[in-house]
């Protein structure tokens, strides 16, 4: 593996476990939590299979940035500085307006070997608070339209990522780990995250405190002697 495809992965995890850092300490908000129900939800059916979709999100959570790093370097740092908005406006919603909602579903009416990977989500993620918005959803929301914008990503590229990522929306829906509403609350903060990063300077001290980041890594890269080796 080249240094700079390391690089890329180091950053990406950096991401991911700022994410999930933010995530974790959202969920400790003081303020009462929300019940969202919708009917529209209740008539939606468990499709078990969706899983699959739902743990696609995990690699690419590390393969669009590691791509991305590969054929547009700006386009990497863009789709790092609306993830990093996306993340920090929903921290502040799963503070103030804390969100949950009853799954309705028994998994022992259901047998199939998808049924084992929605059990393993339901086991981790209980109780499921911090719904709205789904940074799932948003984040395959930027998937998608970081892909989009990369003039250089092949067409077939982008129309796979945006198949697959809508896949990933509605698997949170069709595994009952969200509902309608919060993927209407992703979409909101997504537009929202890339009209701040286009149209103030917040995209652009964001880009250039992980550009300083990337530096730092590089540092890191060579004093422990792996810049060499990977060379």
């Amino acid at each position: 593996m080249k240094k700079e495809d390391l690089k890329a992965l180091v950053f990406a995890l950096l991401l991911v476990l700022f994410e999930s850092i933010v995530y974790f300490l959202c969920k400790f908000s003081p303020i009462s939590v929300n019940i969202l129900t919708s009917e529209f939800d209740a008539k939606l059916p468990l499709i078990p299979f969706f899983a699959c979709f739902y743990y696609l999100w995990y690699i690419y959570l590390f393969l669009i940035p590691f791509i991305l790093n590969r054929i547009d370097k700006k386009q990497f740092f863009k789709y790092a500085s609306i993830t990093v908005i996306c993340i920090l406006i929903g921290a502040l919603i799963f503070i103030f307006f804390p969100t949950t909602f009853d799954r309705g579903v028994d998994l022992n009416n259901y047998k199939s070997i998808f049924t084992y990977l929605v059990k393993f989500i339901y086991f981790t993620d209980t109780p499921n608070l911090c719904c709205l918005p789904s940074m799932r959803c948003a984040l395959s929301f930027i998937f998608i339209y970081i892909s989009l914008k990369t003039k250089d990503l092949k067409w077939y590229y982008k129309l796979l990522i945006t198949i697959t990522s809508l896949g990933i929306v509605a698997s949170t829906l069709l595994i009952k780990q969200h509902v309608i509403w919060d993927v209407f609350a992703a979409i909101l903060v997504v537009i929202i995250s890339i009209l701040i990063d286009k149209y103030t300077n917040i995209g652009n001290i964001i880009e250039n405190k992980l550009k300083f980041v990337e530096k730092l890594i590089e540092k890191i890269f060579v004093k422990t002697k792996l810049d060499n080796k990977l060379k």
